[in-house]
């Protein structure tokens, strides 16, 4: 194999055709750790064979210090992405600036957004996935700018790179159960789009619920966006027949629009229909009335972020770490 007609040769590629990981062959270009001598021949070897040329805001990566860290998410208007974004700044703002940048749920968008972080000078990248990148995102990671998975983990991503993650399915297994509990006949579920693991994984977990507790139970999905427009959207399509007696929202948003919606209509939330979110909510929308929701943390989900990204940047050859943060139910009471 020659470098003559081919393009954009990758550190992946050099490590397929030495037969090493990639980690090794990063260690034998910059002289971070030592190498046994067969490896850096076969290394070396690849290099000349592939006509390997790294890339140039890698190579000043590895010489100076950006002092920048990239954070990249679906929607930073949305309070529980403000908040894992004010974690990192506690844990880092000192040190570093934060570079930020919302992907609208868009895998299009985002693609655009990686490349456009991974060329500038960053550090880090801190990433909430849209879904759809996995690629770009190894990409990234293997050209020396390592990234930090926070909120969502691809499964094609699990154990590659460092994540921190809530426990969607069991906090929406738990948060479903709650709601069976009350001995409801039919449940109305409003979903976040599937391309994204959490939304996946707390469907997942609602349906795990049903299945082993109310198989008869009468449920209605709607399949939104995680915005507050599709949670009024959701409440909409619910009512075109008869209510059901019980409505989950699957992320703060969506719940804060079905809400609304609902008080609308003239329903009487936890009298008249039984409301669930994932995460909290401002309690200004429920004057008088009650509410089950996931209590999220996400200031310290922030802050066990910045300190992953710390421990990162301190050692590139570290083992990679995966945190699964437990959330806790809560209620509002009338």
């Amino acid at each position: 194999m020659t470098a003559r007609g081919r393009r954009n040769i990758t550190i992946k590629d050099v490590a397929r055709y030495a037969g090493v990981s990639t980690a090794t062959v990063s260690r034998v270009l910059n002289g971070s750790s030592p190498v046994k001598d067969e490896l850096v021949e076969r290394v070396q070897h690849a290099v000349t064979t592939l006509g390997y040329h790294p890339n140039a805001a890698a190579r000043t990566l590895k010489t100076r210090k950006a002092n920048a860290i990239g954070i990249l998410v679906p929607d930073i208007s949305n309070p529980y992405f403000m908040q894992i974004i004010k974690g990192i700044e506690d844990v880092m703002a000192l040190d570093f600036s934060l570079l930020m940048a919302s992907s609208d749920e868009d895998s299009n968008k985002e693609k655009k957004l990686l490349n456009v972080l991974s060329e500038d000078r960053i550090d880090c990248l801190v990433l909430a996935t849209a879904g759809g990148n996995d690629e770009v995102i190894r990409t990234i990671d293997e050209k020396g700018i390592p990234v930090v998975l926070i909120d969502r983990l691809p499964e094609s991503l699990a154990n590659v790179m460092d994540s921190v993650v809530e426990d969607n399915f069991w906090s929406a297994y738990e948060l479903a159960q709650s709601m069976i509990n009350l001995g409801i006949k039919s449940l109305g579920i409003i979903h976040g789009p599937m391309s994204a693991s959490t939304a996946y994984q707390r469907a997942s977990g609602c349906m795990a619920a049903i299945r082993q507790h109310a198989p008869r139970l009468a449920v209605r999905e709607y399949f939104g966006d995680f915005t507050l427009e599709s949670g009024e959207r959701a409440v909409e399509h619910f009512l075109q027949e008869d209510a059901p007696e019980a409505i989950i929202a699957l992320n703060n948003l969506m719940a804060v629009g079905a809400i609304s919606k609902l008080i609308k209509h003239g329903f009487v939330i936890g009298k008249d229909i039984v409301a669930g979110s994932y995460g909290a909510i401002e309690n200004y929308l429920l004057f008088g009335s009650s509410l089950r929701y996931v209590e999220q943390e996400p200031r310290t989900l922030g802050k066990l972020t910045g300190r992953v990204v710390q421990r990162r940047l301190e050692d590139r050859h570290a083992e990679v770490v995966s945190h699964v943060v437990k959330q806790q139910l809560g209620i509002t009471v009338k």
